[in-house]
């Protein structure tokens, strides 16, 4: 009633349990016939090539870590170019805020001069109507008509006086011309100039601003570049120190092959149930293809006692992936026995238990169709037909 490895011979219980630690990383597996020595080639092939992701991996951190470096100190540079032009752009609008007040200025001076100028205009206009209207009279005329010397030369000074006036009112009128001409190119020409380098200071924020964001991005990424990297450095060394725990187990299983002697006797059952599936191939009760049963399955309702079949020593207890809660008894001489699907464990790691001692319940943990015991025999690692040593 549980799944096991296609057309080969299980590999012994303790190795899988052993695996079956490696929850965080290294993927759980049913048990396969592939004995401890191939096993332990295995893992040792898989702990080498993780000790050179590791090394590649870290040699990448380092990279990944000057280049947040160096993108860091460019996200300095361009924040101190940004608050440099922002610095320029505030000092260029306190500028355009001092011209402005000098542009109003200017335009309460011009106002002044063209009301002076359309003064000086009237009495030049009326000087050339007063003209006018005595045009018939020639300065001569006017002068020739005096009673006396003394009027003679007073009308002569006054028309004098009156030239110099008028030709000082012309002047003043250009002069005054001119000025305005001068104080409106000089408003054009400051305005100018100052929204021209407002929009070159703002092009150059809005640039520096751009650089920023662009540079800050590329920071963004290298860091997450690094946290990732970090994080699978760190998963490589966590993968690489349970392949170590694993080697080591295996080593300990194998090593554990070496003493003791095997039962002598017949094992006892470890259950009292009925024979649902016996071993050898057959077809899968979840999966419905045809696969190796490395052991017998043996019906009983949930909660019955599981008894050791001989006495020895707890060498692997706990879950594993397809078989659930399970018990690995080693008796001696590379002879164990395999208790799969429990409910719950009654033993600890190394305890010694005696036959027909009580080390579980039934259940129906893992990959079952309902509560039963599965049970396996192995010497040294490879699975048996427990029916040919239960008595």
């Amino acid at each position: 009633m549980e799944i096991n490895c296609k057309k080969i011979v299980a590999i012994i219980v303790v190795t899988v349990l052993a695996i079956s630690g490696l929850v965080f990383i290294i993927p759980q597996k049913p048990l396969c016939a592939q004995s401890l020595e191939d096993e332990l080639e295995q893992t040792k092939n898989e702990r080498e090539e993780t000790q050179e992701k590791i090394k590649e991996v870290t040699k990448q951190e380092k990279q990944y870590m000057v280049q947040v470096s160096e993108t860091e100190e460019q996200l300095r540079i361009a924040s101190v170019e940004l608050g440099d032009l922002n610095a320029k752009l505030s000092n260029v609008k306190s500028e355009i805020d001092k011209t402005t007040i000098e542009l109003v200025l200017k335009k309460q001076e011009l106002q002044k001069i063209e009301n002076e100028l359309e003064d000086k205009v009237k009495v030049l206009n009326n000087r050339v109507a007063s003209i006018y209207k005595n045009g018939k009279s020639s300065i001569l005329e006017i002068l020739l008509n005096t009673e006396s010397f003394i009027e003679f030369v007073s009308r002569l000074k006054l028309m004098n006086v009156l030239a110099v006036q008028d030709g000082e009112t012309i002047q003043v009128i250009k002069d005054k011309k001119n000025a305005t001409l001068n104080i409106k190119k000089a408003i054009v020409d400051l305005r100018e100039k100052e929204e021209e380098h407002k929009e070159k200071v703002e092009r150059l924020v809005t640039q520096a601003e751009q650089k920023k964001s662009e540079v800050g991005g590329i920071c963004g990424e290298m860091k997450s570049l690094l946290s990732r990297t970090r994080a699978n450095k760190n998963a490589l060394i966590q993968m690489e120190k349970q392949l170590e725990i694993r080697e080591s187990e295996i080593n300990r299983i194998l090593e554990s092959y070496k003493y003791g002697s095997a039962p002598s006797g017949k094992l006892m059952w470890p259950v009292a149930g009925t024979l649902t599936s016996g071993f050898g191939y057959r077809i899968h009760p979840i999966f419905r293809t045809r696969r190796f049963h490395s052991g017998i399955d043996l019906a009983a309702p949930y909660g019955t006692l599981v008894k050791a079949a001989d006495g020895g020593q707890i060498i692997q207890a706990g879950y594993f992936g397809g078989y659930g809660y399970s018990i690995l008894v080693y008796h001696g001489g590379g002879f164990a026995t395999w208790y799969a699907h429990l409910s719950s464990i009654n033993v600890s790691m190394s305890q010694f238990v005696q036959k027909g001692q009580v080390i579980g319940l039934v259940g129906a943990t893992g990959w079952t169709t309902g509560p039963h015991l599965h049970f396996e025999v192995r010497i040294n690692g490879n699975p048996q037909n427990p029916l040919g040593y239960l008595q």
